[in-house]
């Protein structure tokens, strides 16, 4: 039930802050107001009606407050009129009187379960201070225990605690919210985990700045002259850090690219002073290595501080913006990112009077693909025009540069889930792949997995497990059978052979998938929960029921950890597993605490709800309630309408409906 309100919903929140805090709630005000949210969720009902695109108005303005004791009359209005209330925590909000006056006034509107805190950073130690000293009084006494987000980088960062506000804001998962951006990250870090061999990426990342200008006239020659210089001293730097791996220098120490790589980032900090266009380019290089390596956190910290570097030229300034796009961009920040790209691309001239035009293309590409991922699609395909158009003169439509503009065509429109065009993109890129840089480049394992997912959005099992098969032999090649990128897609196909109920086939797979992942993990790591339960699937489905059982369970434990959308679905699995050897009531337990979970984090996905029903209707027959039966009939249809009868949970819901006689 909401709360009573005497106005009528024009807010879709009301931000409270100290004014010390100001510039936080300006940052909050301005990302709530410019979120678009996903397709999944449009429509949906919220506190002020369905949903939309854009979130309604945030209010923010609380100037009126300083020539008054109490609050204002146009402020109380607001607070009536808002959805929710987000509070700014800090040292100083917790002592505001307007803050605590906000927080009672809120709260006396019935709507306690509607306030929301955004925790902000203040200090370097400010992880460890307590909560009384940055929540408000007023909540305090309440007793009021609201969704925190926390923007701390100890905490939840930045990002994160935005998309958990809004999803409070909404009423829905957070794990809903940031599933979608994880999978289409996780998508484009696969490709960049094949090529974690550092030579390959480091000497990929010179080739990127390295050429030397074609330039005929005098003022080319001299762009020519800069660009040797900074190759030769590019090369000498590279030398250097791979000296390391020398079996005489090393000492018989094993040396890791990360290692090296750290090496070679405090290196440069006190290198080349007097070349700063130099270091600017050779830290771009580094930062796109960390990139390819997963580490978003040093990457990004490294070419932020490569910004205060007096560099002359406009497109070492521009390659390092396209940098830290790039980081933006994986790391789920979409709309910085586009921004990012763009501020790059402006840093060039046009592209009739660019000799070079392979930068100003990759801007072009990264811009285009990050609107695509904010659901911009005609921006993004427009630009990524504009790159084929100058990819197509410069180096030709058989080119790894127009295979790449090709990609991100087809990205545009597997995002817009028009998968046939999606797949003509892919394959044309695949072909170019293939013909100029071998079968066993990482791009190719890349095109592979998105072919891979188009064809099981589509329903053709068969062939998404034949592109996966593909992804294993060129990824076992690549980087190797030991690498959590061969484990992920070794999962893949595990879990498409568990749907064919092809058990058997599955467990291997599944089972190598496990060690892979525990050699370099640890056994509650957010990756785990999937893995697990799908081994455990295969053994179940194999009669393997006690090592089943312990698979779930540490399935389970490694998606509460995290806090993971799979908590429903392996308690709904597990359930059944005990409730089909006799613990009926730990089984309906595990339902009754499954249930609510699943409806709100998969209310796009309404066979998921009517799955724990129907296995709730198993496990009553078990106990020989009739009532049942009537559960499982009614939730059959919503089951069947998703999966077919030979499938994992058709058959099983097949076989529930002939053991009451349908």
């Amino acid at each position: 039930m909401h709360g009573s309100r005497t106005d009528p919903i024009r807010y879709s929140a009301f931000i409270s802050y100290s004014h010390h805090d100001v510039a936080w709630a300006r940052w909050l005000h301005r990302q709530l107001e410019s979120y678009r949210l996903p397709n999944a969720v449009l429509g949906r009902s919220a506190y002020w009606g369905p949903l939309e695109r854009q979130l309604p108005p945030v209010f923010r303005d609380r100037e009126e407050l300083a020539a008054s004791a109490n609050l204002a009359a146009s402020v109380r209005r607001a607070l009536s009129a808002s959805s929710s209330l987000i509070v700014i925590c800090s040292t100083s909000s917790a002592q505001s009187r307007w803050v605590n006056q906000e927080v009672s006034e809120f709260a006396a509107l019935g709507r306690r379960d509607r306030i929301q805190c955004l925790i902000i950073p203040e200090g370097r130690d400010d992880a460890d201070q307590p909560e009384s000293e940055l929540f408000p009084h007023a909540l305090l006494q309440l007793g009021i225990e609201p969704l925190a987000a926390d923007a701390r980088k100890s905490g939840d960062g930045k990002r994160a605690a935005l998309v958990k506000l809004i999803a409070g804001m909404i009423g829905v998962g957070y794990d809903e919210l940031r599933q979608r951006e994880q999978l289409r990250r996780q998508r484009r870090l696969l490709a960049l985990a094949s090529a974690a061999s550092v030579g390959f990426v480091l000497m990929a990342g010179l080739a990127s700045f390295a050429l030397v200008s074609r330039a005929q006239a005098v003022h080319e020659r001299d762009v020519a002259r800069e660009k040797t210089i900074t190759a030769e001293r590019t090369t000498k730097f590279v030398k250097g850090l791979f000296q390391v791996a020398d079996p005489a220098e090393a000492q018989g120490q094993d040396i890791s690219a990360r290692e090296m790589l750290d090496r070679g980032a405090r290196q440069i900090q006190g290198e080349l002073g007097n070349e700063p266009d130099v270091k600017a380019e050779l830290i771009s290089t580094l930062s796109e290595v960390y990139l390819g390596l997963g580490s978003y956190r040093q990457a990004d910290d490294l070419i932020r501080r490569s910004l205060s570097l007096r560099v002359r030229r406009s497109d070492t300034r521009a390659r390092q913006l396209g940098v830290l796009a790039a980081s933006s961009s994986l790391q789920g920040n979409y709309d910085q990112a586009e921004k990012l790209f763009d501020a790059g691309l402006r840093r060039l001239a046009r592209p009739s009077e660019l000799i070079d035009t392979s930068l100003y293309t990759d801007l072009l590409v990264g811009r285009a693909e990050a609107l695509a991922e904010l659901e911009r699609y005609d921006e993004a395909r427009a630009l990524i025009s504009q790159a084929m158009a100058l990819d197509r003169t410069s180096e030709g439509e058989r080119s790894a540069e127009f295979a790449r503009d090709l990609e991100a065509l087809a990205l545009t429109y597997q995002l817009a889930e028009e998968y046939d065009r999606s797949n003509r993109s892919y394959l044309r890129a695949l072909s170019i792949r293939e013909a100029v840089q071998g079968g066993l480049h990482p791009k190719v394992s890349d095109i592979l997995n998105q072919l891979a997912t188009n064809a099981y959005y589509q329903g053709n099992l068969a062939a998404s497990q034949a592109y996966l098969r593909r992804v294993l032999f060129v990824d076992k090649k690549v980087i190797g059978p030991d690498h959590p990128a061969y484990a992920a897609s070794l999962n893949n196909l595990g879990r498409l052979l568990l749907e064919e109920r092809k058990f058997r086939d599955a467990l291997p797979l599944l089972a190598r998938s496990v060690n892979i992942y525990l050699a370099q993990r640890k056994d509650t790591h957010a990756d785990l929960a999937f893995v697990f339960a799908n081994r455990a699937l295969a053994l179940k489905g194999l009669g393997r029921y006690v090592e089943a059982e312990t698979d779930f369970r540490r399935g389970l434990r490694a998606a509460e950890t995290h806090d993971s959308r799979l908590i429903a679905p392996i308690l709904t699995d597990l359930a059944d597993l005990l409730c089909a050897h006799g613990k009926s009531a730990d089984a309906l337990r595990l339902l009754a605490r499954a249930a609510p979970i699943m409806q709100k984090r998969y209310a796009d996905a309404p066979w998921r709800s009517a799955w724990v029903e129907s296995t709730r209707g198993a496990c009553l027959l078990r106990q020989h309630d009739m009532s049942g039966a009537t559960i499982i009939r009614e939730s059959a249809p919503v089951i069947l309408k998703e999966w077919g009868p030979k499938s994992l949970y058709g058959f099983e819901v097949e076989q529930r409906l002939h053991s009451i006689g349908r």
